[in-house]
């Protein structure tokens, strides 16, 4: 699998640190872009949805967005959810997440480590 360094524009592995051409740390590259999914309104079990976050944390891995925006509506399934992301961010597989912009419906996950 491969990935574009945007500093260079050299193609690397999925699991390279840094770049070889410019030495740039891959994990740290964004183009600050926020991934948009929803994973509860589709009459999901909580399974399901635990499933789905997995594979938008996966899918915004192996681009370059700097966060997540996650529909998780407001029952069962945020708390889940929730919980699911408060033990990402324990295990440092996350760099954050909270409401987006006071939405309880919406989670916002950060993914890359550069702020902006």
């Amino acid at each position: 699998m491969q990935k574009t360094c945007l500093d260079c524009g050299m193609e690397v592995g999925f699991s390279t640190a840094n770049c070889p051409k410019c030495d740039a740390v891959i994990a740290m590259q964004t183009d600050g872009s926020i991934l948009r999914f929803d994973i509860a309104h589709n009459r999901e079990t909580i399974p399901q949805s635990l499933a789905k976050l997995s594979e938008a944390l996966d899918e915004a891995r192996l681009g370059h967005a700097r966060a997540l925006r996650v529909i998780v509506g407001r029952g069962q399934i945020r708390d889940e959810v929730i919980r699911q992301l408060s033990w990402l961010k324990h295990n440092a597989e996350i760099m954050d997440f909270d409401h987006d912009n006071g939405n309880t419906g919406a989670l916002l996950v950060t993914i890359r480590g550069k702020s902006f």
